[in-house]
């Protein structure tokens, strides 16, 4: 495991801090594949350069949110899907630099959306779809002014948040619009 005083290779190196990493080391640094155990409970499991998470990997949070996808400099960048455990809500879709950001879909057990995200925020033309209910609606997210109401105490004046604009109600005809319609969507986004 050590090569001229300097981990190299595969082995289990455990911190002083608790944390552990099960995987492979290049010039002292988790290089390949490998498992990442952190003190205060979270796991990433996937490839590793030059000390840092890149290309696929998923982290399990320690509130038991999950990434599953690629990775660019330690950050979510690439194509992947997140998983909030408290609500089983899941976003599948491009991540930039830590955010959402491009086509995506939020998948909810009653609908999901589809459309595209700016900066980890939702923003412009996209559509809900209701299976349940056999309609959809297209419409855009508007980044507007926050009122005074909607602002947390320690947000600036002038922050932005988005709001729907329903322009279409429609109902689902068959499965094949509703994929026609996806593949439409994230041509949009290019």
């Amino acid at each position: 495991m050590y090569e001229n005083g300097k981990r190299n290779g595969e082995g289990i190196y455990r911190f002083k801090n608790g944390a552990r990493y099960d995987g492979f080391y290049r010039e002292n640094k988790k290089h390949g594949t490998g498992t990442f155990y952190y003190p205060d409970g979270a796991v990433y499991q996937g490839n590793w350069t030059e000390g840092l998470r890149n290309g696929k990997g998923k982290y399990t949070y320690i509130n038991g949110d999950v990434y599953d996808g690629e990775w660019r400099d330690h950050l979510r960048h690439g194509q992947g899907n997140y998983t909030f455990a408290a609500t089983q809500l899941r976003y599948e879709g491009t991540w930039k630099a830590g955010k959402m950001d491009g086509f995506g879909e939020l998948i909810h057990c009653n609908y999901k959306y589809i459309g595209f995200w700016k900066d980890g925020m939702v923003l412009g033309k996209g559509r809900y779809v209701f299976p349940h209910l056999n309609c959809q609606q297209t419409g855009e997210y508007l980044a507007t002014p926050a009122t005074t109401e909607e602002r947390a105490p320690d947000d600036v004046e002038g922050k932005l948040i988005p709001r729907w604009k329903a322009s279409q109600l429609e109902k689902l005809c068959d499965e094949a619009k509703v994929l026609n319609n996806d593949e439409q969507a994230g041509e949009q986004g290019k």
